[in-house]
């Protein structure tokens, strides 16, 4: 089975939030679930509380 990544944005300011699937497949659920954590999750708070905008990823078994 292929997996992809799912990504959720959501900007707290504009209030603007969109999703999109990573074009990049990946072979392995280990995998996927390791580039959905490093590098399409995080979160920013210049203040240190308050977020102002953050990106969530969600991995989903593509094609076979």
């Amino acid at each position: 089975m292929i997996y992809k990544i799912r990504q959720t944005y959501t900007d707290h300011v504009t209030g603007e939030t969109w999703t999109r699937i990573i074009k990049q497949t990946w072979k392995t659920r280990r995998g996927a679930e390791k580039a959905a954590r490093t590098m399409y999750s995080w979160v920013t708070m210049p203040d240190g509380k308050t977020p102002t905008n953050d990106s969530s990823a969600e991995v989903i078994g593509g094609a076979a």
